[in-house]
């Protein structure tokens, strides 16, 4: 079983030299690793980390791809080197010695673990030292997502609604050849929700390793955006997204919803309240309805 762990960089060099030690270290050495730098100013720091304990493929983008551009660059790059499986990690994680063998064990029944394997999609937890985020919950007709804890898993309305993270997503190559690749206009957020939607439409299992954790350090690399800009971000995917993979029902309230987002912004500018915050909210509801989609220039 060949197993591949994709990572992006962007400006954060450091972060992806700590997960590159992370991942020499471990015990079970047999897998390769595609670091995707999304154009980055401090590239070179990164590309001057060699080791000839593991096996690293980088990928230097000529502009900045995003999540789902940048992970699309790597698992292309994965799949034609014949992988089995993908794993998308973020580069702000690490993980103990141990992860990568405990992992073989449970997605290779061959490996003697007698759990028949897996398939599909499958989550792993990432432990943000506060807590540990098991899944991902879809609220529909809501600008975020949320993480949900193992503890609040068990209390979710509907298992329809649960996507694998994706600082910590394991990917079948089969989905791929499925579903393809991850959608490239969301640029940043919602696109793994997307992408396990997509699945679960198709009859791809997804299922979760809450017993297998990584340790997760929030980044900071999307808040060099700033506030208005994630905002504009997260308005305009979240009605890219609801209108895409929502229930008929949920389709037909997305308009009615978003004259409901322009109309309070408007209020609040009106009266001065968080004027720069609700233009940016403005401004993204205003690329949903001209399709602009992708990385934002302005």
């Amino acid at each position: 079983m060949k197993l591949s762990i994709i990572t992006i960089n962007y400006n954060s060099s450091e972060n992806t030299i700590k997960l590159l030690e992370s991942l020499k270290n471990q015990t079970d050495k047999d897998f390769e690793i595609i670091v995707v730098d999304n154009n980055s100013h401090d590239v070179g720091k990164l590309m001057d980390y060699k080791t000839s304990e593991t096996n690293i493929i980088y990928i230097k983008n000529d502009r900045n791809l995003g999540y789902s551009g940048g992970n699309n660059s790597g698992i292309q790059k994965a799949l034609q080197n014949g992988t089995d499986w993908v794993l998308l990690l973020n580069n702000d994680t690490w993980i103990e010695s141990s992860f990568m063998g405990r992992l073989r064990a449970v997605l290779d029944p061959s490996a003697g673990s007698g759990q028949g394997g897996k398939e599909g999609i499958v989550g792993l937890a990432l432990d943000e030292g506060n807590k540990v985020a098991y899944a991902g919950q879809i609220q529909w007709l809501k600008p975020t997502l949320i993480h949900l804890p193992t503890s609040q898993v068990g209390k979710a309305k509907s298992v329809d609604k649960l996507y694998a993270i994706g600082g910590a997503m394991l990917i079948n190559k089969n989905v791929f050849d499925r579903i393809g690749l991850l959608d490239e206009n969301y640029f940043l957020y919602f696109e793994d929700a997307d992408f396990c939607q997509r699945a679960r439409k198709a009859g791809i299992p997804i299922s979760f390793l809450p017993e297998i954790k990584i340790a997760h350090s929030v980044s900071a690399s999307t808040k060099k955006l700033g506030s208005p800009m994630l905002l504009r971000y997260h308005y305009r995917n979240a009605l890219y997204f609801n209108l895409k993979n929502g229930p008929w029902h949920i389709k037909l309230l997305v308009w009615p919803w978003s004259w409901l987002i322009i109309t309070k912004q408007i209020i609040k500018i009106v009266v001065g309240k968080n004027k720069e915050q609700s233009l940016a909210i403005l401004k993204g509801v205003g690329d949903w309805y001209a399709g602009k989609m992708g990385k934002l220039h302005d």
